[in-house]
């Protein structure tokens, strides 16, 4: 069995995204986009392809129709280098998609999602040998059923789970329990906890299982909390096409960052601003992934 960094478990979306001047309300008149792509997205699928990218080894876990939206994700994943076996493809099953509206000129984005029509995905032996042999596990809190056994063989064999929170649900509690690395969006720790400090909010979070608590903060990076130090990380400014994905690459920029022997954890969290930031200036939630060279290169230039 081939020996994984990181393998992901969660959502994968085909994303339909368009630029527009304004959004149009119900029955107004028609609104000319202008640009338009096609590009995979979801939180730990496009982690992933952040991840596989930048040299790192991966799997995703997950479940996709035989539909054409599926067989474009299928595709997609193995163009970028995410291993694809462990994928259960449905007969008839129809995959998850969005419309993705982004504003003109601030990359703000409107999301519409159809969830798609898939039985639940169930962890195979085969999945589960593989991950005995991951470094990380990444969750999206999606597959909630699924979570709690694929984190239990991760911890066994010594490897950790990272999480990535966008707001919270019923499940969000279990999730954090068996959390090691929590990475959460700018909203998540307030809406969790109820506290609007970040810093108390933070610590209440590492109270459930994370040792460390990173929050999202757009263009202006990024928060980290650990059990003995706390520190802000500037973002970097880029010209702004489209959002999308960005936090995503974030999360897959800074798990490479932890699999990098003795890089500090400043640099790791400067690392992911600077890959979530270059993925800013494409239109798509992939489009706009750095290699590892263009990170240091773009890092090089921006000291």
């Amino acid at each position: 069995m081939e020996r994984y960094d990181v393998i992901g478990l969660g959502y994968c979306s085909d994303d339909y995204l368009g630029i527009v001047p304004h959004i149009t309300p119900f029955d107004g008149d028609t609104v000319t986009m202008l640009d338009f792509a096609h590009d995979g997205g979801g939180p730990v699928s496009t982690a992933l392809v952040t991840l596989a990218k930048l040299g790192a080894r991966t799997a995703y876990l997950g479940a996709l129709g035989d539909d054409e939206s599926g067989q474009f994700l299928l595709q997609a994943f193995a163009s970028a280098g995410v291993d694809t076996r462990f994928i259960q493809i449905q007969a008839g099953g129809r995959s998850p998609s969005c419309i993705v509206l982004v504003e003109e000129g601030t990359g703000r984005r409107s999301i519409h999602c159809f969830r798609g029509q898939l039985p639940l995905y169930s962890l195979t032996e085969p999945a589960r040998e593989a991950l005995r042999s991951a470094r990380f596990l990444h969750l999206d809190g999606h597959s909630p059923h699924a979570i709690a056994e694929a984190a239990a063989i991760v911890h066994e064999a010594g490897g950790q789970v990272v999480f990535d929170a966008n707001r919270p649900r019923p499940h969000t509690p279990d999730v954090l329990k068996i959390t090691d690395i929590l990475i959460a969006a700018e909203r998540f720790p307030t809406a969790f906890t109820g506290v609007e400090d970040l810093l108390e909010a933070s610590r209440r979070l590492m109270d459930w299982g994370p040792r460390l608590v990173v929050t999202t903060l757009g263009s202006n990076g990024c928060f980290c909390v650990t059990p003995t130090e706390h520190f802000h990380v500037p973002g970097f400014s880029v010209p702004v096409v489209d959002t999308t994905g960005a936090g995503d690459a974030f999360h897959g920029a800074f798990i490479f960052g932890l699999l990098q022997p003795g890089w500090p954890l400043y640099e790791i969290a400067r690392f992911a601003n600077a890959v979530a930031a270059m993925n800013c200036r494409r239109l798509g939630g992939r489009a706009g992934l750095p290699t590892l060279a263009e990170v240091q290169a773009f890092l090089r230039s921006a000291q």
